[in-house]
């Protein structure tokens, strides 16, 4: 089971993780992935349970990932996954489960097969720009924090 501090690793401590294990792939040179998955449509498909939705979902999916991995919930009705020792490959055969997973979840509590697009973005290092793109997002997301 994934890390999944508090039922949700708050925003803070996930980007301390991320840099930690950026740190870490780079000075060991060692595989890391990062996903970020947007599931704002939540709040549209399910008005009065997207908040809550998200930790289920969360909830959910720590329990399908491995005890290294983490996983967040960010700001902007976005979803963290921290996939340390992973390539990018990994982390794609990962994201398809995981949104796969998803998505029976959501057709569950709609009676019915929620076909929505799920998002994502994925960076990988070492890959190439991997690590700019894990820079990049504890950057932004910094940023996106204090604002």
């Amino acid at each position: 089971m994934g890390n999944l501090i508090n039922r949700e690793t708050p925003a803070r401590v996930f980007i301390e993780r991320v840099s930690t294990e950026l740190k870490r792939a780079e000075r060991y040179r060692i595989f890391v992935s990062l996903i970020i998955l947007d599931v704002s449509f939540l709040q549209t498909l399910f008005p009065n349970h997207g908040s809550s939705l998200r930790s289920e979902l969360a909830e959910l999916v720590g329990k399908h990932i491995r005890s290294i991995d983490d996983i967040s919930i960010l700001g902007s009705g976005k979803l963290g996954l921290l996939f340390p020792e992973t390539t990018r490959q990994g982390a794609e055969i990962a994201s398809r489960r995981i949104t796969e997973l998803i998505h029976g979840r959501l057709s569950e509590m709609n009676a019915g097969q929620v076909e929505h697009v799920i998002p994502l973005e994925m960076a990988s290092y070492p890959d190439a720009a991997g690590a700019m793109s894990i820079t990049d997002f504890l950057r932004d997301y910094s940023q996106e924090s204090l604002n």
